[in-house]
């Protein structure tokens, strides 16, 4: 586990696939993801014994972020992508459970991942994507420290129109800087 002040990163467990569920077939949780279709307490479980084989390989990160108190699922992070060769990864977070949007868990979890990232795995460079009009989330991205990095136009098609996506990337002698 890594342990926040706030949140914690801990190992996914198939008992928490029907939280999962309840949060992310909520169509506002999943405006700002690439999943559009609903998911099964069944379908999460696969998602997640897929992801511990992946862990197990080494190319996937995932964990739950888990509030410290109460003791609570409240979302998912983790580095997609880990290529050793490269030393990059992509982030990918989402906190689904919405009465924990904008209290800076989300901000806590990207630190403490950037951390793990860097100086666990020894990246030199983490990077992801996010929708255009997700503006809260790329508030997140540039206090933590990432820099924008480029745009996919038209990249992803949602509620009948096109959105660009952003991509943003930090270093680790970057990250180093601004966290110690």
């Amino acid at each position: 586990m890594i342990r926040g002040k706030q949140v914690t990163l801990r190992g996914l467990e198939l008992t928490d696939a029907p939280e999962m569920v309840r949060c992310f077939n909520d169509m506002e949780v999943r405006r700002f993801l690439l999943s559009v279709v609903p998911f099964s307490v069944e379908e999460e479980r696969d998602w997640i014994k897929r992801f511990w084989e992946l862990r197990r390989k080494g190319t996937e990160h995932f964990f739950g972020i888990e509030l410290n108190k109460p003791k609570k699922l409240i979302g998912i992070c983790g580095l997609e992508g880990v290529s050793i060769t490269h030393r990059r990864a992509e982030l990918g977070i989402v906190i689904f459970n919405k009465d924990y949007w904008g209290k800076g868990l989300g901000t806590e979890a990207v630190k403490l991942l950037l951390h793990y990232g860097f100086n666990l795995l020894n990246l030199h460079c983490i990077w992801l994507a996010v929708f255009e009009d997700n503006k809260r989330a790329q508030r997140v991205y540039e206090k933590v420290g990432f820099q924008p990095a480029g745009r996919r136009r038209h990249a992803v098609f949602r509620n009948g129109r096109y959105f660009d996506m952003y991509l943003y990337d930090i270093l680790a002698e970057e990250h180093r800087q601004k966290h110690g």
